[in-house]
């Protein structure tokens, strides 16, 4: 009877619990239910401020691309302009959908703006076309006063407007939701406090029964507490099956395993039926996919014990595995590239279809194998070598070009990868990605060869107007009618234009594919720095622009191409001269450093825009583009001569400042390791004709030297080029000899350097070479080397050769000479006659090949004129027949080709189409004639 008040105390508590959960389960709802509008109206808020900045962001782009394009006339900048314009519509009909749910600014607002949208279109499609028709200064002034700025201020104001009142209705909503979460959270505490209330209060009765009972239950619970706690311990799930065939659940359920669904039971009978002597294993999978593994021990008193494991998450890896591995397969399988990994035996762990298809093997016939254990193991050899080294050293080691030949015999080109990869375990296997870049040698092969088909069709027509037009514009072919002067004069400035974009272009490309040759030697800086001021100068004059040169006070020596050095002195004095004002001066400086040799070139023009500045060096970059038009140029120049100063070692800067001019700068390094006592040049006799002998062997030099000075002539001996180039310096000579020891860099730089100098361009040049050579070859040597080359004597010589090769230089009177010109272009052919028709000449064309070969039949020729690409050949394959003439025929080579020099010894000069005019063309063909005479031959051998 005590019971009933305790009893009627719980039910009453929780009937209040039950009440109290109810009524806030109700707030709750109606919480939400605030919740719920206020984030629809929210939502609708953002949505409408974001439609309205989408709106102002498209007539912001229109704009945008519509002065782009008014200001550049360029097509790119519309496309802001267009696009924006194709999503304007779709835009305003979202804004105006949003719009409908809410109240207005005002009432006229939407009409407003519909007008002013329409008017700003309108405006922009207007500047556009004006552009388009009638260019930049009257879509400028029409910009100016359309009103643009005006409609878009209007615009702005308007959006503006609407936006500040849908975020002050946003607002308004939030602090309202606030509210009500508040009030929610408040009645939500005191509710939850009462019901904790009355929980504690239950469960302090509730905690006063069970201890009563607790205390009663003790006993018996210990026995089966110890009991359950062992079954607990077991992770699987007991079960015993008695003799009966009855099935009892040993294990508790619990956390610590997966509970057994309770069909597994009624497998367990027959298993147990079948092990009747041993242990019995298998597996079991329920409806939903688990895996269960099920053990039944027999345990010898007529019954069994049967354990079941839950392994689901065991066969779900093994299978995850199972599919990774079958993934990675199928991915390397899919990579044309070539993939293997060895370990540190040098076995193959992995490897794909592409790199088994190179010994016609699968990867399963790989995998697992030593490569010695392959057949066509040797194949492979060059993608294996180096793997020891790198598991011993960790490094990642990259290979630019492997060659091989696969199994089928198709040579393949790979570029090759190879990392150490570092397992668990402690070892380190090699993983080996090869690249096959077959294809992209094949399209450099075939980038090379369109550059060279592009570059002779494009300056063989061009030489040909650049001559015609300049022989016109000279006089050549009479006077020109003052009317035809300027249209004369504007084809021959645009033919030049051409000529220099043509060889920018060419440039550049080589300069990136590294196929630009440079032949550095050690020089003066200041001769060179002269030079290109001379050269440069009547173009100054043209532009009323003085040049002036800060000399040093020490000639510094620095290490450079020539050719090069000077179109770099060319592009910064052209630029600076062309950005100078009439009147202005350029001025060159020169200054040693500690870290080099600084040059300066400074303008004093308007300088460089701030926003032009980082992309000055770029390729095609111009400032101004209308600028550039009007003072001509292709925006490559710059980006040239930086690709060329860095080649030869050095640096390039500049500093500007708009209305103060621009200075450019180079930092060359100055060419060390000078001998301390330099060898002086050793003079045989002093009396009669002077020649310089540069001959590297002493014995030789000499011997020639004796030979020279018993003919009643003034040899003076030295050891190298540089030291020739000294000794030239300080005195004249009549000729001099070059020794083929020289190495061919050293050669033809020296004569090329030689010939830039005005002092030195009639010089005559005999290649003269002492050293021993076997009979048998003797009558089959190629004579003659690089500019002016007579002849190449070999020991046993003949003094009566030597001294006939060096009266060789002298001009003998009284002889027409024969010049053969190769070149499959007519035009080409008939304007270099009419340049060489004042010389005293026989002039002979061929277009092909045969053609040459059938005018070589026919006579000697005293010079040979040859270009390179041929209709039915290459021109080179003509100076093996011109150096069989007795004497060789010296070869001018005129291509359009920027060739290296060719080894053949015959070669007199090479000039390139459009790189050289026609009249330096004439001037080395006029310089041959007076200093290398024709072919002492009697009457009775020369052909009309």
């Amino acid at each position: 009877m005590r019971a009933k008040p305790s009893i009627s105390w719980h039910s009453l508590a929780f009937v209040l619990a039950f009440v109290l959960l109810a009524a806030l389960a109700w707030q709750g709802k109606r919480t939400q239910q605030s919740l719920v509008h206020a984030n629809q109206t929210v939502t609708h808020s953002l949505e409408l401020i974001t439609a309205i900045q989408d709106v102002l962001s498209s007539l912001q782009d229109i704009e945008t691309g519509e002065r782009g394009f008014v200001i550049t006339g360029l097509a790119p900048y519309l496309k802001p302009y267009e696009t924006a314009l194709a999503r304007l519509p779709q835009e305003r009909n979202t804004l105006v959908g949003l719009l409908a749910q809410r109240e207005l600014p005002r009432p006229d607002w939407q009409q407003e703006l519909d007008r002013l949208i329409d008017r700003r279109l309108a405006i922009s499609a207007a500047n556009i076309q004006m552009r388009r028709d009638a260019g930049l200064a009257a879509a400028a002034e029409r910009l100016a006063g359309a009103g643009g700025r005006q409609t878009m201020d209007a615009l702005r104001a308007l959006l503006a407007e609407a936006e500040t009142a849908e975020r002050h209705l946003l607002e308004l909503e939030n602090r309202a939701a606030e509210a009500v979460l508040a009030r929610s959270r408040t009645l939500a505490l005191i509710g939850s406090l009462l019901v904790m209330a009355l929980f504690v209060a239950a469960l302090w009765a509730i905690r006063r029964s069970l201890s009563i009972r607790q205390r009663l239950a003790s006993a018996a619970q210990a026995g089966e507490a110890r009991r359950d706690a062992l079954l607990q311990a077991v992770p699987d799930t007991l079960y015993e099956i008695d003799a009966n065939g009855q099935v009892r659940c040993l294990s508790l359920p619990g956390d610590s395993r997966t509970a057994v669904p309770r069909d597994i039971e009624q497998t367990l009978v027959p298993q147990a039926q079948q092990a009747t002597e041993r242990e019995r294993q298998s597996q079991w999978r329920d409806a939903r996919g688990n895996v269960f593994e099920v053990r039944v021990v027999p345990t010898g008193l007529g019954d069994h014990l049967a354990i079941a494991r839950d392994v689901t998450e065991n066969q779900r890896n093994r299978d995850s595995l199972q599919e990774q591995r079958s993934f990675l397969r199928k991915v390397v399988d899919a990579d044309e590239n070539l993939i293997f990994v060895r370990d540190d035996q040098g076995r193959f762990r992995l490897c794909n279809r592409a790199f088994a298809a190179l010994v016609g093997l699968s990867p399963e016939q790989i995998e697992g194998r030593l490569p010695a254990e392959l057949e066509h193991h040797q194949r492979l050899q060059p993608l294996l070598e180096g793997d020891t080294e790198l598991v011993e050293q960790h490094v990642e080691r990259r290979y630019p070009e492997l060659h091989l030949v696969d199994l089928h015999g198709q040579e393949r080109w790979l570029q090759l990868v190879k990392r150490p990869l570092q397992r668990a375990d402690g070892s380190c296997q090699v993983l080996a990605v090869a690249v096959d870049i077959s294809a992209r040698r094949q399209m450099e092969r075939m980038k090379a060869e369109f550059i060279s088909t592009v570059s002779h069709e494009l300056r063989t027509p061009l030489t040909a107007i650049r001559g015609a037009l300049g022989m016109l514009a000279n006089g050549m072919m009479g006077e020109v009618e003052p009317s035809m002067r300027p249209l004369l004069d504007i084809a021959h400035k645009n033919s030049e234009r051409l000529v220099r974009l043509i060889n920018d272009i060419l440039d550049i490309e080589k300069l990136e594919a590294g196929r630009l040759t440079f032949h550095t030697t050690r020089n003066a800086v200041l001769p060179l720095v002269e030079q290109a001021l001379f050269d440069i100068g009547p173009y100054a004059r043209e532009y009323g622009v003085s040049l002036e040169l800060a000399r040093p006070a020490d000639d510094a020596q620095v290490e450079v191409d020539t050719d090069r050095f000077a179109q770099i002195m060319d592009n910064l004095l052209s630029n600076a001269i062309k950005h100078s004002p009439a009147g202005g001066t350029v001025t060159v400086s020169l200054r040693l450093e500690q870290d080099g040799l600084l040059l300066t070139v400074a303008d004093r023009g308007q300088g460089i825009p701030d926003a032009f500045k980082p992309r000055i060096f770029e390729r095609f970059a111009q400032a101004d583009a209308s600028d550039a038009r009007r003072r001509g140029g292709t925006g490559l120049g710059l980006a040239i001569t930086r690709s060329l100063v860095q080649q030869m070692h050095g640096e390039i800067g500049f500093e500007s400042e708009q209305g103060r001019g621009t200075r450019f700068f180079l930092r060359l390094p100055v060419a060390n390791g000078s001998p301390e006592h330099p060898p002086q040049p050793t003079p045989i006799s002093s009396q009669g004709p002077g020649i310089l002998v540069i001959e590297p062997d002493d014995r030789a030099a000499r011997q020639l030297a004796q030979i020279l000075a018993r003919q009643g002539y003034a040899p003076v001996v030295t050891a190298s080029a540089d030291e020739a180039l000294q000794v030239l310096a300080e005195r004249p000579f009549q000729a001099l000899t070059l020794s083929p020891a020289l190495a061919d860099a050293e050669g033809i730089a020296f004569l090329q350097q030689l010939r830039t100098q005005a002092a030195f361009r009639h010089l005559p040049v005999l290649v003269v070479g002492l050293q021993p050579q076997e009979r048998s070859t003797d009558e089959g040597t190629v004579r003659g080397n690089a500019v002016g080359v007579l002849d190449w004597l070999h020991k046993p010589v003949d003094p009566s050769r030597v001294m006939e090769g060096v009266r060789a230089c002298l001009h003998p009177p009284g002889y027409r000479p024969s010049l053969l010109h190769v070149e499959d272009d007519a035009d080409l052919r008939e304007l270099l006659s009419s340049l060489l028709a004042p010389l005293d000449i026989d002039l002979h064309g061929a277009g092909s090949l045969a053609e040459a070969r059938e005018q070589l039949a026919q006579r000697h020729h005293d010079l040979a004129i040859l270009d390179l690409m041929l209709p039915d050949g290459d021109g080179l394959k003509l100076l093996d027949e011109l150096a069989a003439a007795r004497p060789p025929t010296p070869v001018i080579i005129f291509s359009a080709l920027d060739a290296p020099d060719t080894d053949n010894r015959l070669v007199l000069r090479r000039l390139v189409k459009s790189r050289h005019h026609g009249t330096d063309l004439a001037a080395l063909i006029q310089q041959h004639l007076d200093h290398w005479p024709q072919n002492p031959v009697t009457p009775t051998e020369e052909n009309p």
